[in-house]
């Protein structure tokens, strides 16, 4: 029996760079068809990105040895917003990080598109309240933010004040057709959940770095493999009724007050910036090393990205 597909017809994608090939790939490899259009000039290289990324999974045994052909015969690029999306049953927004431009842009979607098309932006931060305010058909819009290393391995979902239950209903089954992971969530938060939590660990670890408490290596690697230890078998909050609800206040009470409370980045980032060691970037952050190390951790990165993204 043929399995029923949420959407009907192709995936717009409109912004090529790192996220939208993400995304591009993921669409692909479940057989949806993408039409891809930017801005920019990313949808230039989008073909040849997509044969190196798709390529090593491939030879990590994760996807088949067809698979490039396959992507790349369903994803084409466009030079032109309208004659890409007219077709589109949804479209996937993943352009430049500033919410004025996104709104603009969303303006221009909505001229070309039904009006019963989903509108999805993959925005790590914005609400989709304040995105899709000048929007026609808001009810439409929905927040799809990607958590993701070298593959996507979860999504989420956040609705703006307007967003109707069909949109949701209906980005909850994409998901599932393409095989992605999708997590409501149930506040409209800036930042969300993923990225909440990992900046909180981060401002902790880089107030311990600029006031001279530990080495930032020595850190790196005491964190990575505590992390190694437990999380594969119990989530933190897990751990909380492991070590007792009771004793977990007591050293909330204690050490809440002593933990960073910064507004704003880092002392030691602000000089990392102003030194032009921007990481992998420039080939200097904290290792100096990154250059050298990128292509075994990114085959790394592959391999734990496809198992999670597969569970």
């Amino acid at each position: 029996m043929t399995q029923t597909r949420t959407l009907s017809g192709p995936v717009g994608l409109v912004g090529a760079g790192y996220i939208g090939h993400l995304f591009a790939q993921r669409f692909a490899r479940a057989g949806y068809e993408v039409r891809a259009w930017s801005p920019g000039n990313s949808t230039r290289t989008l073909h040849d990105r997509l044969r190196q990324s798709v390529s090593t999974l491939a030879g990590i045994g994760a996807v088949g040895s067809t698979a490039v052909d396959e992507v790349l015969a369903r994803v084409s690029v466009h030079d032109d917003l309208a004659t890409a999306l007219a077709p589109c049953a949804a479209v996937m927004e993943s352009i430049v990080e500033d919410a004025d431009i996104k709104s603009a842009c969303y303006a221009d979607i909505e001229a070309v598109v039904g009006a019963d098309v989903p509108l999805w932006s993959s925005t790590s931060n914005f609400p989709m309240t304040r995105l899709a305010a000048g929007m026609a058909h808001p009810e439409r819009a929905v927040v799809v933010h990607p958590v993701q290393t070298q593959l996507i391995i979860f999504v989420e979902v956040v609705a703006g004040e307007r967003t109707n239950e069909q949109t949701v209903a209906t980005t909850m089954g994409f998901c599932s057709d393409v095989g992605l992971r999708a997590v409501q969530v149930r506040k409209e938060i800036p930042g969300f959940l993923w990225n909440r939590v990992w900046f909180a660990m981060l401002r902790e670890m880089l107030h311990i770095v600029d006031i001279g408490a530990a080495d930032p290596l020595e850190l790196d690697s005491i964190v990575r493999t505590t992390l190694r230890a437990f999380v594969p078998v119990f989530g933190p909050l897990q751990m909380t009724d492991l070590i007792g609800h009771d004793t977990l206040r007591d050293i909330s009470n204690a050490l809440y007050p002593e933990l960073a409370s910064d507004q704003a980045a880092s002392a030691t980032i602000e000089a990392h910036v102003a030194d032009g060691r921007l990481g992998v970037k420039t080939g200097q952050g904290f290792y100096d090393d990154n250059e050298q190390r990128l292509a075994e951790l990114t085959t790394q990165l592959y391999r734990i990205a496809g198992e999670l993204a597969g569970e």
